[in-house]
């Protein structure tokens, strides 16, 4: 298993996690836990993906997820887990 964390920040709208999770679908990554809130107007999501499947560097998939991101009008950022548990570990 190859974890990955994926971070979403910006205006809520209809359409933005069906943007993201088929962009997922259609690169044979799964989505393993997912959470989101929504304040006010404002959505924050966070989801841990399984990138075993991906056929294209990680580099690939941040500027893939940074596409979707502009298309919605949020920002997607994606992590290796280990790095993210290090980050967070400080």
């Amino acid at each position: 298993m190859n974890r990955t964390i994926i971070t979403l920040v910006g205006k809520d709208h209809v359409g933005i996690i069906a943007a993201v999770c088929n962009y997922l679908a259609e690169n044979n990554i799964n989505i393993l836990d997912i959470a989101q809130t929504t304040v006010q107007e404002y959505i924050n999501m966070m989801m841990i993906v399984d990138i075993e499947g991906y056929g294209k560097s990680f580099g690939d998939l941040c500027h893939g997820l940074g596409e979707v991101g502009e298309s919605v009008g949020c920002s997607i950022k994606a992590q290796h887990e280990d790095i993210f548990d290090k980050m967070h570990r400080i």
